[in-house]
């Protein structure tokens, strides 16, 4: 079992079992507020998507698998000790603790009227395996890459803005980190435009 010296957070190594496609969360005291909880565990889930994008390729390439996150967490959004990261694959639970390094804090309760001091969520995760890298036309580096990045950033630019919103800051105006391979498509686009250009003349 691998632990986190920074959060307390174990990654435990063990086989899922039943694990579902919806994430479950429980508190510390009674209520009949299902569906705020259940929309809260879902925002949880959706961050840690969408921040999955931004992991280091050379760590998640040649992972597959589903990581539960068992998550205990405080009114204001942050991770707490006790919390498990459990997966079949040590290498996948430590790509899992980084997204969830990155991912913190995460919207707080009070967001969704949860009167609660600690909560306990869990999320199941899917990791797919990155192909490996190869020559440009391999990775397929064209027209609708460049859009899948286009769209990429735009989300991400929501998010942030989300985010900083939650947290008080002042919102962005632009996006500093992009999807793996978005700014090799750039460069490529840019490169046939200026070919383009330099036959046109």
């Amino acid at each position: 079992m691998l632990k986190s010296p920074l959060f307390g957070i174990c990654v435990a190594v063990a086989a899922l079992m039943c694990v579902g496609a919806q994430p479950t969360v429980a508190r510390d005291g009674p209520g009949s507020d299902f569906s705020p909880i259940t929309e809260w565990g879902n925002q949880i889930s959706s961050d840690l998507e969408h921040n999955k994008r931004y992991l280091p390729g050379e760590r998640t390439r040649g992972k597959i698998g589903t990581v539960r996150f068992e998550l205990t967490m405080n009114r204001a959004g942050w991770v707490l000790p006790g919390t498990r990261i459990v997966t079949i694959d040590p290498e996948l639970g430590r790509v899992a603790l980084l997204l969830l390094q990155q991912s913190q804090p995460f919207p707080a309760p009070d967001n969704f009227n949860l009167r609660d001091a600690t909560f306990r969520v869990v999320v199941p995760i899917r990791f797919n395996n990155v192909p490996s890298e190869g020559p440009t036309e391999v990775q397929g580096l064209d027209r609708r890459k460049l859009l899948e990045c286009y769209q990429a950033d735009r989300e991400e630019l929501d998010y942030q803005r989300r985010r900083a919103a939650r947290l008080g800051l002042v919102p962005p105006n632009g996006i500093s980190r992009t999807p793996e391979g978005c700014s090799e498509a750039r460069r490529v686009e840019s490169e046939r435009h200026r070919r383009a250009g330099a036959t046109a003349e």
